[in-house]
């Protein structure tokens, strides 16, 4: 073996050693500092909380925290209905959509359910409109027809949602801060595709934990909570009498 060879050898091992190097420092810069170590699993046999299954610390401003400097946003999806477009539309948006995701450089975990639609904002609109009495008849029965669906469960709808991930150790605000980048950037990318991506609000957020957790009931945290389930006091609506 010549000496060229061996020298040839010698830089190649050291340009693949800096290469990976390299590579390192840039992941580490783009997670916001040192990558955070990940808990180990639990142990067999061990009964496992929920609360540690799903590692979720809190919900602020939108945001989940996760242990480990970990944190989490969810984006609602929505977009037109892809069959009633034509077939150039539709291809445009298929080429959109393959653009907007070719050029993440961040990964977006996607979730899909099936969840019961919400007509309280259009029975009360149906019921607070002012009409016709032929017209108003009309509206309150529509209002009677949503409000028996809900009860029956049958009206059903299927969502998406997008994941967001962020992992530093600088701590929250900074997260939010580059998740709320990182979120409009997705978004501007998806615009083109006519897709239309929405930050869940905490509160939305909660409800669509409960609502995995909980699959066919109409029950939200959310409305709980605005009926004072949390408050520290509750009066009764029975009328009191004074002596």
């Amino acid at each position: 073996m010549s000496a060229f060879t061996i020298l040839m050898l010698v830089l190649s091992a050291i340009t693949g050693l800096g290469a990976w190097l390299y590579l390192r420092y840039v992941e580490k810069k783009e997670s916001g500092g040192e990558a955070p170590s990940l808990p180990r699993r639990a142990e067999k046999g061990k009964a496992v909380n929920l609360k540690d299954l799903w590692e979720v610390e809190d919900v602020r401003q939108g945001v989940l925290v996760l242990p480990y400097g970990r944190y989490r946003v969810i984006c609602r999806v929505s977009a037109a209905d892809f069959w009633l477009l034509s077939e150039e539309e539709q291809n445009d948006g298929e080429d959109a959509a393959a653009a907007a995701l070719m050029q993440l450089t961040f990964p977006v975990q996607v979730l899909v359910t099936s969840q019961a639609v919400d007509v309280k904002a259009a029975v009360e609109e149906l019921r607070t409109a002012v009409l016709p009495p032929a017209l108003k008849d009309l509206a309150d029965q529509r209002a009677a027809f949503l409000e028996a669906m809900a009860q029956e469960r049958g009206a059903v709808a299927r969502q998406a949602y997008l994941v967001v991930p962020y992992d530093t150790v600088k701590g929250f605000e900074h997260a939010r801060g580059e998740l709320a980048a990182r979120v409009a950037l997705l978004a501007d990318a998806l615009a083109a595709a006519k897709v239309r991506v929405e930050m869940l609000s905490s509160d939305a957020v909660v409800d669509l934990l409960a609502h995995l957790l909980n699959r066919g009931r109409p029950w939200r945290p959310s409305e709980a909570v605005e009926a004072g389930a949390m408050a520290l006091f509750h009066v009764s609506e029975r009328s009191v009498a004074h002596v």
